[in-house]
């Protein structure tokens, strides 16, 4: 008990200090960046002494390390500043865009699990034979696609062959939730194609693996049906790659929504991080940097956890 109690606290630590880290390097990639914010805001026709009021109002005067306590406090208190492009704050206009890149990336995620699961099974169940092969050549070209590409050959296919979906069309969470559910589906199916082939691969080399366990063959001469056997020690035998794999799936599905949102048109995160950039508003891009490096670290924090669960020697290495 005491060594589990001694694992929990040494990843929470480890999450508390990657956290921190992140942090220095994110405020520190946006102090260093050349170019004078408040100028940027005035315009080249301002005057110099408008420039530097603009920069006493905005703290920019103030020495670096009080400008990053103050930065941290707000990011821990979800109020990282005001956006200069948006005249907003930060905190607010983030979480107007985030149900948006959560949602997708949790319907991708869902898709990925639904498929992959019983492909890698059913694969796994015969390696090498046919139905294995052709999975497998299958899975090596959705692996190939970009979703940039899947998206648009989802769009022509969809809104102009079968006149299912109309591109830009958005329908607010609250408006209507399941219209919302469905703008989201196609570019969630698009994030989610490669990354069924990426999990697909992993889970069917897991199970093979497991399948020519020791167990296995033991639990076959006490006369275990195979089925009963993939389900009861097979697969929560896979569960620790399978989280692992799972937690690096679901991070690179976040950061792949980024770039799915702009294709479809989607007030995501995404949109908005492309827009902070053009209009160099560092505030608002500082902060969607750390939180969603913040998810990612969460992410990877939960699945050490749950696999430290599923598999205790993990705790002991």
């Amino acid at each position: 008990m005491q060594g589990k109690a001694g694992y929990f606290i040494g990843k929470l630590i480890e999450l508390v200090v990657t956290l921190f880290i992140v942090s220095l390097l994110v405020f520190a990639a946006f102090s260093i960046i050349p170019g004078d914010t408040a100028r940027v805001m005035l315009g080249p026709e301002a005057s110099q002494a408008q420039v530097d009021l603009l920069r006493s109002q905005l703290g920019l005067d103030k020495p670096l390390i009080i400008r990053y306590l103050s930065w941290l406090l707000g990011i821990l208190t979800f109020n990282p500043g005001t956006s200069y492009a948006y005249n907003m704050g930060v905190g607010e206009l983030i979480s107007q865009r985030l149900p948006v890149t959560i949602g997708m990336s949790a319907i991708a995620m869902l898709m990925v699990i639904v498929v992959s699961y019983p492909l890698a099974m059913l694969s796994a169940r015969k390696p090498g034979r046919l139905g294995d092969q052709v999975c497998s050549v299958i899975g090596h070209i959705l692996f190939a696609i970009p979703p940039y590409v899947a998206s648009l050959l989802l769009i022509l296919i969809a809104s102009s062959l079968f006149s299912l979906v109309t591109v830009g069309t958005y329908v607010a969470p609250k408006e209507d939730f399941f219209g919302f559910i469905g703008c989201l589906l196609l570019p969630s199916f698009a994030i989610a194609l490669p990354k069924i082939a990426m999990s697909f691969k992993f889970l069917r080399s897991s199970i093979i693996e497991q399948k020519a366990s020791d167990y296995v063959r033991t639990s076959k001469s006490h006369g275990l049906s195979d089925i009963r056997i993939m389900m009861c020690h097979v697969l929560p035998n896979s569960n620790v790659s399978s989280i692992t794999i799972i937690s690096i799936i679901l991070s690179d599905i976040l950061g792949g929504s980024l770039i799915v949102e702009q294709v479809f048109n989607l007030p995501g995160l995404g949109r908005l991080l492309l827009s902070a950039i053009s209009r160099r508003d560092f505030p608002l891009l500082s902060g969607i940097v750390f939180y969603l490096a913040f998810i990612t670290v969460l992410l990877y924090f939960i699945s050490d956890i749950a696999a430290a669960v599923s598999d205790p020697r993990i705790r002991l290495k």
